[in-house]
């Protein structure tokens, strides 16, 4: 993100943003904090909009380079405004023949463009009827201060850090009231340094798919050779740069509603230290007592500010569950599929022939970096190679327990793409859980699209070659309350402005009708994993924890707790983070 003071349109906004001031220049009498706070809000997001503008032109390119019904009306879409293009241009060339342009020409080619208007009208009213979502959460709208605060709830706070050149700015809002804050030390820069040292201590032993698996009486916390440790100083200037300034707003609040770009977006807030740390950082007991953000606050990520809108106004099963915020036109076109008897349904455990080696300690599965496809479709035996995920067969079938007789759980060969596009129950469910590998962009192949493995059939088809993509998954019929993708590497951010991230995979889900996900930052540890999504679960199913965010909250806390706290460190816990609407 370039210099977030440029991009102002406001030069008062940004007088007021750099603490700025020019006595000796008499001006207009300056709006009051708040407006010019609100203002700032409003830039901001649009400045981050334009930052994303290249992630959301890949994932509509995706969309048209498909065969689904979205895809087929992005196409005729795009057919008509480039006809519409070269329609302006030809009134372009009529406007220099003034008047030697005939009446009929000029009257022909003005119907010609009214035609060609009302027809991307029709399809564009097409695409807004059957997916209803789609230009929400691609051509979001910047809301001020007061509308966010009427989409707040009485125990919820909003965080927005935009990532800049020359600083980063954070804004924190409540109903009650807001706030601003601007850190040069914390600059695009200085932050991704961090950011990137943190994220280095985050390998782990026994990471879902990698067949790593430590021997039972390795201590899982110790720290290898040449591993990095986790630095929680670091974590903890972060903190105090970022979000200590804005926390008088804060105090009081159970969640926290946050939006972050640039650096940030690879790393989970849960993780950072509120308090000056003391001990060592490879003293377990030391790590242990640390006071950590996601013990201050149940956190939930949105994809930007304006998906609050799109989250609580229309992606809901009833226009009467609307968020009391909610204007009536919003309401108006909330989805309206009801769900069945189907609480849960699981998919995952795939049928794969990656083995563990002991010699090496790592699977034997080759590294298919950059290779998995075929042509246009996913290279089946590559797929076929991936390591099997015994842990995530026990993990689905676990949950499948906790659900009983409302779960549909579907494990290895009938895991398949196939089953997952005909599947009744995954349109029907509350809670859909997808446990398996996940496959990012850079990971499949040149602009190829992020997805997840499925058992592979013998021979690959469009409608299933193993891999299920970003696409694939927007067309999904989705009314979940919570999608929950429990591999790695599932939010898929590289920390770059316009990045993808929730522009892929995590956002394909989105466009399909989940109010909330859970993704991973980095490769899981298969045993903790297990653990928090279990845990997850069975707060939310027995009603111990109010709200998926809590839920969340309260695991990663009995993962952190789990046996002799050998899943203290962050790497273990803090790598899920729930994305989208945090409630009940």
């Amino acid at each position: 993100m370039k210099s977030f003071a440029k991009l102002l349109a406001l030069p008062m906004v940004a007088a007021l943003l750099t603490a700025q001031t020019t006595p000796d220049i008499k001006v207009e009498p300056v709006p009051s904090p708040d407006v010019l706070r609100s203002e700032a809000f409003v830039a901001a997001q649009y400045a981050l909009i334009s930052g994303a503008a290249a992630a959301v032109d890949r994932v509509t390119a995706r969309f048209a380079a498909g065969s689904g019904q979205l895809a087929v009306l992005e196409q005729e879409r795009d057919k008509k405004l480039a006809e519409l293009e070269a329609v302006d241009r030809q009134f372009s060339a009529l406007i220099e023949r003034g008047s030697a342009v005939p009446e009929e020409e000029r009257r022909a080619l003005t119907q010609r463009r009214a035609t060609i208007r009302d027809e991307v009208t029709a399809i564009e009213a097409k695409i807004q009827k059957d997916f209803p979502q789609y230009f929400d959460l691609t051509r979001p709208k910047a809301l001020d201060i007061a509308q966010v605060q009427k989409l707040l709830n009485a125990d919820e706070a909003m965080l927005m850090i935009l990532v800049s050149d020359d600083a980063t700015y954070t804004w924190a809002i409540t109903r009650e009231k807001s706030t601003w804050s601007r850190s040069e030390a914390m600059k695009s820069a200085a932050l991704a340094d961090k950011v990137n040292l943190l994220r280095a201590s985050m390998e782990v032993d026994g990471a879902r798919g990698s067949g790593r698996q430590p021997p039972p009486s390795a201590q899982p916390d110790a720290v290898a050779p040449g591993a990095k440790v986790f630095d929680r100083k670091l974590s903890y200037e972060i903190y105090k740069e970022l979000i200590a300034p804005v926390e008088d707003v804060l105090a009081g609040k159970q969640v926290l509603l946050t939006n972050v770009t640039g650096p940030l977006t690879s790393l989970p807030l849960a993780l950072l230290v509120t308090a000056p740390p003391e001990g060592a950082d490879t003293d377990r007991s030391a790590v242990a007592t640390s006071p950590w953000l996601i013990d201050r606050y149940a956190l939930a990520e949105l994809p930007s500010v304006s998906s609050l809108r799109a989250l609580r106004c229309l992606l809901i099963a009833n226009p009467r569950d609307a968020h009391p915020g909610c204007d009536t036109r919003a309401t108006a076109t909330a989805a309206t599929q009801a769900r069945g008897g189907v609480a849960l349904a699981a998919y995952g455990a795939p049928t794969l022939l990656g083995q563990y080696s002991a010699a090496t300690g790592r699977s034997v599965t080759p590294d298919l970096a950059g290779k998995m496809y075929n042509g246009k479709l996913a290279d089946t035996e590559k797929l076929r190679a991936l390591a099997y995920l015994p842990q995530a067969k026990a993990e689905l079938e676990s949950l499948g327990k906790t659900f009983g007789a409302r779960a549909d759980v579907v494990l290895g060969d009938a895991a398949t793409e196939t089953a997952v596009k005909g599947s009744k129950s995954i349109p029907a469910a509350r809670f859909v859980v997808f446990s398996t590998h996940g496959l990012l962009a850079t990971e499949v192949g040149d602009n190829a699209e992020p997805g997840l493995v499925f058992t592979p059939p013998k021979t690959a088809t469009p409608l299933d070659d193993g891999l299920l993509t970003a696409s694939e998954v927007a067309e999904l019929k989705l009314t979940a309350d919570l999608v929950a993708l429990s591999a790695c590497n599932t939010a898929a951010g590289d920390g770059k402005a316009g990045a993808e991230g929730l522009s892929g995979l995590a956002r394909a889900f989105f466009f399909a009708g989940a109010r909330s996900l859970l993704v991973s930052h980095w490769a899981v540890s298969d045993a903790a994993t297990s653990i928090l999504m279990q845990t997850t679960f069975d707060n939310i199913q027995q009603g111990d924890v109010a709200g998926r965010a809590r839920a969340l909250q309260s695991a990663m806390q009995t993962v952190r707790n789990q046996g002799a706290g050998q899943f203290v460190n962050p790497k273990y816990w803090a790598a899920f983070t729930l994305v989208g609407e945090p409630g009940k």
